[in-house]
């Protein structure tokens, strides 16, 4: 097999620059801290997280068995990317890729599975397309501005939610506070970017809300270099609204709702002429989301309920030439009870019922699934170990009956001077052929063998194990995971037929190591590298999954200026046909400068060395780009 290309500068030399950075960042730090006093510092608050992904109820991090990663606000304005797969992408075990620039088809995988086998939550809103090819979320579409914190779970233990192998995302837009505060960003860049937000939440002891309203614009650049009859740069727009609410009835009741619509733009190239079929390049999708969610809670000290219905709404329109080619419209729906009981002695009890319903109409053919699913899961102390054990039964409309379980455990080695924590998971899961998959083999482009084939579900199986080093101010972890699916579908490449079905297992295990070191007051490092193998059920490489990851990033926190130098990294992937792709890196800076205790300035490069290898075969890369913004904080 040739040897991938090698493109220049290597990862060497954006290291050298990741050094430079941080120097010049330094040298701003050390005129600034004459104005400055001592950052607080809280060393504990990196490794004492409260997260809700893995349970669906508030758990420290610190009792989590699973692998949960999380981005904080602080981090989301620091960085200051525009949209959700740019961070994501720095997380240990998870990659992205995009067919060209913002706004672009993009995919997300997690320790190798694909994206539409990742759970992603907004705001307890499960907002997978249903219209989509299988029911996978349009990340591409997610932007940044206006949330308030990202959860990652990795592998397949996302039992709670009933999730497969590719984890679950959990996005928190801001929500509201008592009095009143606001922000509006201003942004831009090269190639016509613009960036405008603007954040407000208020309230009182009763009544409190928050609406986040962003909108970006950008030029873009060319998408393929296969584009050359003009060569032309393709654009994108997004307008997307966040709102919640909150009212407190009394002590132990209160009623929340979230709003969000998500309105995309995107040209792009590669589409088939309406009349004559031939490929062309004056692409367009429209994408419009509409997710709301309303909820009764009921909380004491004891236990815990809510009683929740939520709705999203998905149209996906395509034009080609400016004319409408395709449109696919989905919707979907869901009632949970969910509750929680603490008895004490380190126990909880977490169990409820969803009852979903997804449909899909594109115009050729119309389907409509429920599934009822019930979940439970019990934690407790055994020693100082803690353990967590869960079942899952779900009942498909069109699958039938699947049973899933989980079981996690933690627990501090009883060495007193090595202070090293133990971890292990394992889980299972299903996903039932989305209606699209069913649609297409049924409908008018399906044809054997495609158009024979009954689709069964997927089924994933996994585990992890890890150990962590966590001394005071610094954490080490590695973690050895592994997973399969049986049955996996898949589009037929060879003739087009529509969606097949493989009787093998399709594979992918590996390390992933990810630290993290409070050096002083004001300067943490973290890094992390995986190395993933996978393996498809004819016991090739997997497309697209590099076999080798990672990332580091230098932050620098002062009262005045504050910055993050980062690297990241892809190794050894391959194309759908089976030939190398050359190994991309990536090298971004920002700094936030407070100018008053109002009005701040962030300054960003992204791709600082100009690295152009290509993430997907015919698709460019992002070039160096530069960002300037200003927000104002009441």
């Amino acid at each position: 097999m040739p040897q991938p290309q090698r493109y220049m500068p290597t990862f060497s030399g954006a290291a050298v620059l990741c050094f430079l950075l941080a120097g010049t960042t330094s040298s701003l730090a050390a005129r600034a801290e004459t104005a400055q006093t001592k950052p607080d510092t809280d060393s504990e608050s990196l490794f004492e997280e409260t997260v809700v992904v893995a349970s669906r109820v508030p758990t420290s991090l610190s009792d989590q068995g699973v692998s949960v990663s999380v981005i904080d606000r602080k981090e989301l304005e620091l960085r200051s990317y525009s949209d959700v797969a740019d961070f994501l992408d720095l997380l240990p075990g998870v990659s992205t890729t995009r067919d060209g620039g913002l706004g672009k088809a993009a995919a997300l995988r997690i320790r190798g599975e694909e994206g539409f086998r990742t759970r992603i939550i907004l705001d307890g809103i499960d907002i997978a397309d249903p219209s989509s090819p299988q029911i996978s979320p349009r990340i591409e579409h997610l932007m940044a501005e206006g949330l308030e914190r990202i959860e990652v779970l990795r592998g397949p233990q996302g039992l709670m939610y009933g999730a497969d192998a590719g984890g679950v995302v959990s996005l928190s837009s801001l929500q509201p506070t008592e009095g009143l505060t606001a922000n509006l960003l201003a942004e831009f860049g090269e190639r016509g970017h613009q960036r405008l937000g603007a954040h407000v939440a208020g309230g009182g002891e009763h009544i409190a809300g928050s609406l986040s309203v962003g909108s970006i614009e950008s030029d873009g650049f060319n998408a393929r270099p296969s584009d050359t009859n003009p060569s032309d740069a393709d654009g994108y727009e997004n307008t997307t609204v966040h709102a919640t609410g909150n009212w407190t009835l009394s002590s132990a009741w209160s009623i929340n709702a979230s709003l969000h619509d998500i309105d995309g733009d995107n040209d792009y190239d590669g589409c088939f002429d309406s009349q004559t079929f031939a490929v062309i390049n004056d692409c367009t999708d429209d994408y419009q989301q509409t997710a709301w969610r309303i909820a009764s809670v009921w909380s004491t000290p004891g236990i815990d309920a809510s009683l929740s219905y939520e709705r999203s709404e998905t149209e996906r329109t395509f034009f080609s030439a400016g004319v409408e080619a395709f449109t696919a419209d989905g919707e979907h729906e869901e009632v949970t009870l969910l509750g929680t009981w603490r008895p004490g002695w380190g126990q909880r009890l977490t169990g409820g019922l969803d009852v979903t319903t997804q449909a899909l109409d594109d115009g050729f053919v119309y389907r409509e699934r429920d599934n009822l699913g019930a979940f439970a899961e019990y934690a407790f102390a055994v020693g100082k170990a803690n353990v967590m054990l869960g079942l899952r039964y779900d009942d498909n409309d069109d699958f039938g009956q699947h049973t899933s379980w989980r079981m996690t455990w933690r627990s501090p080695l009883p060495i007193a001077s090595l202070p090293l924590t133990l971890k292990a998971a394992a889980g299972t899961g299903f996903r039932a052929p989305s209606l699209y998959e069913v649609g297409y083999n049924r409908g008018p482009f399906g044809f054997p063998p495609a158009a024979d084939t009954e689709l069964e579900e997927e089924q994933s199986r996994g585990w992890e194990a890890g150990i962590a080093w966590e001394p005071d101010n610094a954490r080490l972890g590695i973690t050895w995971f592994d997973q399969h699916i049986d049955n996996e579908i898949f589009f037929d490449l060879a003739s087009f037929s529509g969606y097949l079905q493989s009787e093998n297992k399709t594979k992918s295990k590996g390390l992933e190591f990810d630290g993290e070191v409070i050096i002083s007051a004001a300067w943490r490092l973290s890094a992390n590298v995986t190395w993933n193998e996978t393996e498809t059920a004819t016991r090739d490489s997997r497309a697209y999954r590099p076999e080798w990851t990672g990332a580091a990033n230098l932050f620098w926190q002062g009262r005045i200026l504050s910055a993050v130098v980062s690297g990241r990294f892809a190794r050894d992937a391959i194309d759908t046909f089976g030939q190398p792709m050359p190994d991309t890196e990536r090298l971004d800076a920002s700094l936030m400068a407070k100018l008053t205790d109002n009005l701040s300035m962030t300054a960003r490069l992204e791709n600082a060395t100009d690295d152009r290898a290509p993430q997907l075969r015919d698709y460019n890369a992002m070039p160096r780009s530069f960002f300037l913004s200003l927000r104002y904080t009441l």
